[in-house]
């Protein structure tokens, strides 16, 4: 969760590319967590890119689409 966590502070610092890079070792360590608070860190990471999911970031639309199927396998 702390990946999660630093991701976030990343990305509200205008470092997208970092937060993705952060977020991406967080959704491996992720990988058969079936958890309450490892699904609001997936959610919370998908809600951050937000506002980067059109502007052509790939590092973004990669890490999104990889929360996505997390959350498919969790919900």
């Amino acid at each position: 969760m702390t990946l999660g966590y630093l991701g976030a502070a990343q990305a509200s610092q205008g470092n997208v590319e970092a937060a993705c890079s952060t977020w991406a070792q967080a959704l491996d360590a992720m990988n058969g967590v079936h958890s309450g608070r490892a699904r609001e860190a997936v959610i919370n990471m998908r809600r951050v890119l937000s506002p980067y999911r059109n502007r052509g970031i790939s590092a973004a639309a990669e890490i999104d689409e990889r929360a996505k199927a997390v959350l498919r396998r969790v919900a």
